[in-house]
């Protein structure tokens, strides 16, 4: 990867799809992880295609350096079944999330998941970062604090500020909420709404929309830089996103939407992070897209290949029960960040991570190059031997941390009992081999 400034008047190569790695680089196995210690593993039975089925669900984490082979973390924490918020960046805010619900036996692919800060090596007030698996590239400018100006009449983004850290967080993103457009919908609500209507109406609205409003960015409620009015007083001094994507910035005649529903055509927010469900495209994944001018065949996400064409299948509140399963899509599940949707990783990658340490301005990352084998009565009385498949990698570079959540999935005639699944996970076994 090249750190190429901005401006420089330089193309750079549009961002691969993801394909395969290579074996270039691959990690050697130490002994020692042959044999995991008693480790996280839960079963979750799922319905697919018609079918009952059980899948395994287990979690290994690892601490990392720079170049060298992972190895078993001291501590071994559960799998996570709701999901876990990080701390706020601002007290008046909704934080992101740092992690999410880990019980999930199907996906696609692997979900690689990177949580860290840009750390230029000296003060800067932009600065590109990324992350590379063989030949994919998932790259962010970060940029310093900015905000709207205006100038003799005509809008203006300030420069953006020197900076020596930045959180990776959809905080910084483009998104959010337009809080004055919004205040001032309210007030023209309670002039032209009988009193009584608000009284009995309000607790309602506020306890369905406290988290996830209706207004919010529909790709990311976490942001900043989202404006749906044109009013210079109310714009003037709004903060503006310190992560873009590098060839799809926010301008200043991109600021304005106008209308709710135009959201569609305002940049898609860049993130490394976890993309939460109610982020979309995961909405229109799971069959609950949100409201839109934009017809969803030609939203950008498939214009540039993030999502495929026929990521939204209609909704789950327009269709008979029976219909849900063919209205949620396969992807539906995925939780990395738009671009790092990867196919399935061996186990053996490298993944290099650009601008997230300040000392080390390309770290390398050997993922630990083994991969689980579960034993045990699962499918009626004969043993069963399946091989994990990687569904999560989620690394933490300021705590070089790795995290890693395969699955393996079996048929079975009808799904257990819940006290059956309990004393068949304590029957299971795992052991490492080479991935």
């Amino acid at each position: 990867m090249t750190a190429d400034t901005p401006g420089t008047g330089r193309e750079r190569e549009p961002i691969p799809r993801p394909t395969p790695f290579d074996d270039e680089g691959a990690a050697e196995v130490p002994e020692e992880l042959r044999q995991p210690p008693p480790g996280p593993l839960k079963l979750v039975p799922l319905s697919r295609d018609g079918g009952d089925e059980l899948a395994v669900v287990y979690k290994r984490s690892y601490r990392f350096r720079d170049g060298r082979s992972p190895w078993p973390a001291e501590e071994q924490p559960p799998l996570d079944p709701e999901g876990t918020p990080h701390e706020p960046l601002d007290p008046e805010s909704l934080p992101s999330y740092r992690s999410l619900p880990e019980l999930v036996g199907y996906k696609t692919g692997t979900d690689l998941v990177v949580q860290a800060c840009a750390r230029p090596p000296r003060p800067t007030d932009r600065m590109l970062v990324g992350v590379r698996v063989g030949e994919v590239e998932h790259r962010a400018e970060v940029l310093g604090d900015r905000r709207v100006d205006y100038v003799n009449g005509s809008m203006v983004f300030t420069p953006p500020e020197p900076f020596e850290v930045m959180p990776l967080r959809y905080e910084n993103a483009y998104g959010g909420r337009d809080l004055p457009f919004e205040e001032s919908l309210a007030r023209e609500v309670e002039e032209t709404t009988p009193a009584e209507d608000l009284r009995r109406a309000r607790p309602s609205f506020e306890g369905a929309f406290r988290d996830n409003h209706p207004l919010a960015y529909p790709r990311n409620r976490f942001g900043k830089g989202y404006v749906l009015e044109d009013r210079p007083e109310l714009v003037q001094g709004r903060e503006l996103p310190n992560l873009e994507r590098p060839d799809d910035r926010l301008s200043p005649e991109r600021l304005v939407v106008g209308h709710p529903m135009d959201w569609g055509k305002q940049p898609i927010p860049v993130g490394f992070d976890y993309l939460e469900p109610s982020a979309f495209p995961r909405t229109a994944l799971l069959g609950i897209p949100p409201a839109s001018r934009m017809p969803w065949d030609e939203m950008p996400e498939v214009a540039r290949g993030l999502v495929p064409a026929d990521y939204s299948r209609g909704t789950i509140f327009d269709c008979a029960p029976e219909e849900i399963p063919n209205i949620v899509h396969p992807h539906g599940s995925r939780c990395a960040s738009l671009g790092l949707w990867l196919p399935f990783l061996s186990g053996r990658e490298v993944v290099l991570l650009e601008g997230m340490d300040s000392e080390v301005p390309m770290l390398r990352m050997n993922l630990p190059g083994e991969r689980p084998v579960f034993s045990g009565r699962l499918s009626g009385a004969a043993e069963t031997e399946l091989s994990g498949a990687l569904l999560l990698a989620a690394v933490d570079v300021d705590e070089r941390a790795l995290t890693l959540v395969w699955s393996a999935r079996v048929r079975v005639e009808r799904p257990p009992r819940p006290g059956r699944i309990k004393e068949l996970e304590e029957e299971l076994s795992v052991r490492m081999v080479e991935a």
